[in-house]
């Protein structure tokens, strides 16, 4: 069938797997494909032995090469298994030697186990129906050649499912694949109609040739493989473990399956294992969780360079995102495709329909290749197994994906209309507001897309955490907003701009010139006068926009993108001397212009990319240019990236800075990074962009050390990190420290977790908020946290912290949760935590600083009903509640050094008292209905508060009440979006 391309290994011509060495085709617990060729003799009745079970010892090219081998079998083979050797001739026109058949397969696994033990670490477990030629037929079909045997395969099949279907409505421009809902936790009562003479296709191959779907054919994506279709189709079954790394055969099949058409990529794939062991948990889209699921990878550029997602649970839930060199990936994305899955009586099946529409993809002639990884979560395991052999421990990825090669695959031209309308009613103004939209994509070609947004609603239907932040540094919030998550890998200049990672050690914050949640934010607070009041909810308002609109492209190595938008006028309801006014301030206009030139050939990556962003208001400009670099080694054992930035903000002197990240992968599982880093005392990309600090410079490593199949333990991953920093207007040392973190995955699939933190005496020109820089102590942090198998109906988590404040005073905090999942539909998890500190430091004012004995509680509740992964009720409830009593006081000395002991200060402009109480929540109720890929009936309720207020004689139950009664926000939504076009 044109889909085994091998090469010739050493003299005789050994085939390899790149997964295992030489002459393992990596055992994959299946069927392993023996087809005879169109060319070859028919097998009479007599010549068909019975169904057998065989151990291969060794792949060639040539039967010649095969028939030397057996006659000259290695030493380390047992004489009773020497004596069933034989050679066996492929459909790929590979000349196996095989030992057997067994007529059982514990025989087979037997002596591929003394095999093993013996000294033949390659061989590998083969599972088919051979058919020995006779002596005469085989001098007529290779006089020239000693062996020629020509196997067939066989599986059994059972009856289709045959329970009744309920169409889905289809997209008539797409010619879209029938879909089909189904409860996906029933059971059907055998494996489906598996094709009778099927393929399957070994990892040595480079370029996977796929069939096209004939155009009389029509797959339903139902998570039935039962189209007639599916049985000319070659498998892919030689998936191994990579979570943890030992790289050996999964424990059950996988058989996996890939086709295409004008309209897109359809994948299938069969999972076998126990039904018993499956475990199904519905979700909303992009959650992750320990649950049965497949996904998979496109690398759409064929050349390594950017690429796209997609993931599959049992039960239906999905999951996609984008992934950039060399294993960056992001949820950020989504699209709208089909996927589907089915529960079986031993395993369960999965279906795919990826629209070649939905995806970036460069010019390409009659010939288009691609590169796929597919992966297989096995939740009861705790594994992850994957096709090709791209461990998360080894250096490349994107680079190394199995390339697949596709014919006239021209995708037409692609368009999406999103209307939508949504109403408010806000208790706290007492008015209802209305609001109506729309959002347009169009992709006239598979290399330039322009999206675009008129009147944009995004408020209120999803809240971020609950967090309480008293010091100068900002916190992160991820972006949420499907239309700026739509195309934003364009603008990730750096592998900084992502600190997601599957690591135990801390990634700290991201580095970025773009970060969207800055669009549409919380406004500037406005400038008034002495006697104007401006109330805290009128500065936490997010800011409407009038529209925006983004363009991405390709252009050869070259791609692009640019966007923009703009904010309405923003209107302050505040009091002027006791009387209501209204104060204006004009919204901000938003641009970016990014051009990134890549070039992978060579099997290594290069490129350079230059961002420019800028903020315009009447009260003054914020302009920002980068320049990237990016470099991978042909070997992947070394990653470059750097990214050098200026800002140019009116009234302010212009700013540079810059890093540059070193990445070595000395060998599987160790990985080492070191990072350079300056930025001067007047950059500042905050005004569209995050940057954590300005004025330092810096040097930061980390290495990651990570080891699987340890016998007492899945995996353990040790981390240690560490970073000098000095700031550059006082030459001063303002950070240091060495962080060690240990990761144990148990053999019972429970977690633990280990940090101790070691940090240096330090200069803090930060905290006092602009008046003055002071000495804190040495530090001391260590945690320790335990998680049981989250795969069981219970599960729970806990955890322990010892860290000492920043003058020395100790601090404790102990946390517990726990998560019930009685069925695949309902969920509910609860925890919280408590922190005792005996001397907290906070800025209270010019030069002074004050410690407080503090007590905090952050109980959480959430509470989640699936009816189907399309429909949902969620619950969510986070409190965090402060009681903070004042303690001991100091000055800001003038020149930098340690903190100057006083007695609380009296008088004219102070406090008679310093103690206070902090109370925040939010809670959320919502209702979401998914009525088609990306159409949704949104019902939120959402209620929020960040109350903060002198202590007095207060206890937590009164700051909750507190809150309560004096909400932020206490706002119902219901907004209906609805996906037109082709």
């Amino acid at each position: 069938m044109g889909l085994w391309l091998g090469s010739s290994l050493t003299a005789f011509g050994m085939q390899t797997d790149p997964s295992t060495g030489p002459s393992s085709a990596v055992e994959a617990a299946g069927d392993i494909g023996f087809q005879a060729r169109a060319s070859d003799r028919s097998a009479t009745p007599s010549e068909i032995a019975t169904a057998g079970f065989f151990v291969a010892l060794a792949s060639f090219n040539s039967a010649v090469n095969a028939q030397r081998y057996l006659t000259t079998p290695p030493q380390a083979l047992p004489s009773d298994l020497v004596a069933q050797l034989r050679a066996l001739s492929a459909a790929n026109g590979l000349h196996r030697v095989v030992v057997g058949p067994f007529a059982g397969e514990r025989e087979a696994r037997d002596a591929l186990a003394r095999a093993r033990a013996g000294g033949l670490s390659d061989a590998w477990f083969l599972r088919g129906t051979p058919v020995e030629v006779s002596s005469a037929a085989r001098a007529a079909s290779a006089p020239d050649e000693r062996v020629a045997v020509v196997p067939t395969l066989a599986i059994a099949s059972a009856p289709a499912d045959t329970r009744s279907r309920t169409e889905l409505p289809s997209t008539p421009a797409l010619n879209a694949p029938q879909m089909t809902q189904q409860g996906s936790a029933a059971a059907s009562t055998g494996r489906g109609a598996l094709p009778a003479q099927l393929e399957l296709v070994s990892a040595d191959t480079e370029v996977l040739r796929l069939q096209r779907l004939p155009a009389d054919a029509r797959i339903t994506v139902d998570g039935h493989i039962d189209e007639a279709v599916w049985s000319r189709i070659p498998a892919i079954n030689d998936f191994v473990v990579i979570e943890p790394d030992t790289l050996q055969p999964g424990a059950h099949e996988t058989r996996m399956q890939v086709t295409y058409s004008d309209e897109g990529l359809y994948v299938a794939a069969r999972n076998f294992q126990p039904a018993q062991t499956l475990v199904q948990r519905l979700s909303g889209r992009d959650v992750r969780d320990n649950r049965d699921s497949f996904s998979i990878t496109l690398d759409t550029s064929g050349e390594g360079r950017y690429g796209f997602w997609f993931g599959v649970n049992l039960g239906d839930s999905l999951m996609d995102g984008t992934v950039l060199p060399e294993r960056t990936f992001s949820s950020d994305w989504d699209g709208p495709w089909y996927g589907r899955s089915r529960a079986l009586a031993d395993g369960w099946s999965v279906e795919f329909f990826i629209p070649w529409g939905i995806v970036s993809m460069p010019a390409a002639d009659e010939v288009r290749r691609i590169g796929m990884y597919v992966s297989r979560k096995v939740a009861y395991l705790d594994e992850r197994w994957a096709w090709p052999a791209l461990a998360p421990t080894q250096s490349k990825f994107m680079s190394a994906l199995s390339q697949i090669e596709m014919r006239d695959v021209k995708p037409r031209q692609q368009y999406n209309v999103y209307p939508f309308v949504a109403t408010a009613y806000d208790w706290v103004d007492g008015e209802p507001r209305y609001r109506a939209g729309v959002d347009a994509f169009w992709r006239p070609s598979s290399n330039f897309q322009i999206n675009a947004t008129l009147n944009p609603d995004f408020g209120n239907v999803e809240s971020d955490d609950v967090i309480i932040n008293l010091t100068a540094t900002e916190t992160f919030f991820p972006e949420k907003r499907l239309f700026f998550l739509e195309g934003q890998e364009i603008f990730v200049a750096s592998p900084r701009a992502d600190t997601r990672g599957r690591g135990v050690g801390n990634a700290g914050l991201p580095y970025t010139m773009v970060n969207t949640r800055r669009i549409g934010g919380r406004p500037r607070a406005p400038s008034v006068g002495p006697g104007v009041e401006v109330p805290q909810r009128e500065l936490v308002q997010p800011t409407e926009l009038q529209g925006a609109f983004k363009t991405t492209g390709q252009l050869g190595r070259l791609r692009y993108g640019f966007m923009g938008a703009f904010e309405e006028d923003v209107k302050f309801d505040v009091l002027d001397n006791g009387v209501d006014i209204n104060l204006g301030q004009p919204g901000n206009d938003y641009g970016v212009a990014r051009l990134l030139y890549e070039d992978s050939e060579g099997e290594g990556y290069k490129a350079v990319g230059v961002l420019s962003t800028a903020v315009l208001n009447e009260a003054g400009d914020a302009v920002a240019h980068g320049v990237d670099l990016h470099y991978l080694s042909p070997r992947g054992g070394v990653k470059i990236d750097s990214q050098i930035m200026t800002s140019d903000i009116d009234g302010i002197e212009q700013g540079y800075g810059g890093f540059l990240d070193f990445e070595f992968t000395y060998r599987q599982g160790l990985k080492h990074r070191v990072g350079l880093e300056y930025f001067d005392e007047h950059i500042d990309i905050n005004d569209l962009g995050f940057l954590q600090r300005n004025d330092e410079y810096r040097i930061r490593s980390a290495l990651q050390w990570t080891k699987s199949d340890l016998g007492w333990a899945r995996e353990n991953q040790f981390d240690v990190r560490g970073f000098l920093q000095k700031n550059i207007s006082e030459s001063l040392f303002t950070g240091g420290g060495i962080f060690f973190s240990n990761r144990t995955n148990l053999n019972d699939l429970s977690q633990v977790v280990a940090r101790v933190n070691f940090f240096a005496p330090v200069y803090d020109d930060l905290n006092s908020f602009g008046n003055g820089t002071y000495r804190v102590e040495e530090r001391v942090v260590g945690d320790f946290s335990w998680e049981s198998d989250t795969t069981q109906a219970w599960s729970v988590r806990t955890g322990l912290v010892y860290a000492e404040e920043h003058l020395g005073a100790p601090s404790y905090t102990g946390s517990l949760g726990v998560t019930w999942r009685p069925h695949d539909r309902f969920s509910l998890e609860a925890s919280a935590a408590y922190t005792q500190s005996d001397g907290w430091l906070l800025h209270q004012g010019a030069d002074l600083m004050a410690t407080f004995d503090t007590e905090q509680w952050i109980p959480r509740l959430s509470l989640e009903y699936y009816f189907s992964a399309r429909q949902q009720i969620r619950l969510a409830v986070q409190w965090v509640g402060i009681r903070a009593v004042e303690k001991d006081f100091f000055r800001i000395p003038g020149a930098p050094g340690d903190l100057l002991p006083i007695t609380k200060p009296v008088g004219a402009g102070f406090r008679d008292d310093y103690s206070f109480a902090v109370s925040q929540y939010a809670i959320q109720a919502r209702y979401r209905w998914e009525i088609a890929p990306l159409s949704d009936v949104f019902l939120v309720y959402t209620r929020q508060a960040d109350l903060r207020t002198a202590l007095g004689e207060a206890g937590f139950t009164d700051i909750f009440d507190d809150a309560i009664r004096d909400p932020l926000a206490d706002v119902f939504v219901l907004k209906v979006r609805y996906r037109f076009g082709s």
